[in-house]
C-alpha cells in the first residue's frame, strides 16, 4: 500500500488544528482509504496553544507526526523540515487554515499515479486587491526573466511531490530555502490543477506585508541571477571602468575632465570598489549560513 505524507506547516493555529486534522482522516478513512498516510506537523514555535493540541493528538494517533522549532524558521524552512521526515512515497503541502480543499488531494494523488512527480494548485479565483494582483503578476514576471525555470503566476504552495523529489530535497541544507522553485527545478514531469482558493474561515493570517516581502525578497535570492550575479559584479565592473577612463585621462593628459573632475572620479573608484568588496564579502557569509548546519529541534513526538 502507497503512502501519502500530508505536510502542515503551522504557526499560532489552535482554531485550525483540529478541524484539519478531521478533514484529513476523514478524506483518508472514506475517499482514499486503498492509501496508507502520515501528517507531520511542523511548528514555527507557535505561542497559543497550537503545541498542546497537536501534542494530545499526536499522543493518541501515531500517524500524526510533530515536529516544534526551537524558532521561527518561516514558512519555507518548515515545509522542508517536513519533507526531510516524510516517509510517504508522495507528500503533500497544505495550509492549516484549509483555504487550499484537502478535497482535491485525489486529483493530485491520480495525475501523480499517471507519472507526474509534481502536481501543484493553481489559483484561477483569490481575493485580493487588484493592485496587489498586478504586483503579484509583474514579481514573477521578473523572477520568470532571470531564471533558468519558468513558474506559473497563480501556483501556490500547495502541491504533491513524488519521492523522487523528496529525496533530492533531503540533502538541502539552506536556512532560507525557496520551495516552490526547487520543487520545480528537481520536477521532470509536472502539472497544474485549477482551483478556487476559499477566504480562511478561522484565526488570522500570519503572513502580512512584511513576511511578504522577504519572502519575495528570498525568493529572487534564490531562483535568479540578480543577487548572485549582477548585483556582485556591476559595481566592480563600474569601478574598473572609471579607474581605467581616468588613469587614461591623467596619463595622456587628455583635457577632457578638470582635475577636480578627476579627484571626484578617483573617489569614486574608491567607493565603488568599496561596494564590491562589502557586497562580496556578504554574499559569501550568505553561502556560508545557508548551508550552516544549526540545531533547530525543540520537540519531535512520533519521529525518529
Amino acid at each position: 500500500m502507497k503512502k501519502i505524507s500530508i505536510c502542515i506547516p503551522v504557526l499560532n493555529e489552535e482554531e485550525n488544528i483540529k478541524n484539519i486534522y478531521n478533514n484529513i482522516t476523514n478524506l483518508f478513512k472514506n475517499t482514499l482509504s486503498n492509501y496508507d498516510y502520515e501528517i507531520i506537523f511542523t511548528d514555527n514555535h507557535s505561542q497559543d496553544n497550537t503545541q498542546n493540541i497537536i501534542s494530545e493528538i499526536a499522543n493518541s494517533d501515531k500517524k500524526v507526526k510533530y515536529l516544534r522549532f526551537r524558532n521561527n524558521l518561516l514558512y519555507d524552512k518548515s515545509i522542508l523540515e517536513a519533507y526531510k521526515h516524510a516517509e510517504g512515497d508522495a507528500a503533500i503541502v497544505l495550509d492549516a487554515d484549509l483555504q487550499d480543499p484537502p478535497e482535491l488531494i485525489k486529483e493530485f494523488i491520480i495525475k501523480w499515479e499517471e507519472g507526474y512527480d509534481l502536481v501543484y494548485g493553481i489559483r484561477s479565483k483569490r481575493k485580493e486587491s487588484h493592485i496587489f494582483a498586478k504586483l503579484r503578476k509583474l514579481y514573477y514576471k521578473v523572477i520568470n526573466l532571470n531564471s533558468p525555470t519558468n513558474y506559473p503566476l497563480d501556483a501556490g504552495g500547495f502541491r504533491l511531490i513524488d519521492r523522487s523529489i523528496i529525496e533530492r530535497l533531503s540533502s538541502i541544507k539552506n536556512l532560507y530555502p525557496y520551495i516552490r522553485g526547487l520543487t520545480f527545478s528537481f520536477s521532470k514531469k509536472s502539472l497544474g490543477v485549477e482551483y478556487v482558493r476559499e477566504p480562511r474561515a478561522r484565526g488570522k493570517s500570519k503572513l502580512g506585508i512584511y513576511n511578504t516581502f522577504t519572502y519575495a525578497l528570498n525568493a529572487l535570492f534564490e531562483e535568479t541571477i540578480l543577487f548572485t550575479k549582477i548585483l556582485r559584479k556591476a559595481s566592480l565592473f563600474l569601478s574598473l571602468s572609471i579607474s581605467a577612463f581616468t588613469i587614461l585621462n591623467l596619463i595622456l593628459s587628455f583635457k577632457f575632465l578638470s582635475l577636480s573632475f578627476n579627484l571626484i572620479f578617483i573617489i569614486l573608484i574608491g567607493i565603488f570598489f568599496g561596494i564590491s568588496l562589502i557586497l562580496e564579502y556578504i554574499t559569501r557569509i550568505y553561502f556560508h549560513l545557508k548551508q550552516s548546519e544549526v540545531e533547530i529541534y525543540e520537540t519531535k513526538i512520533n519521529l525518529k
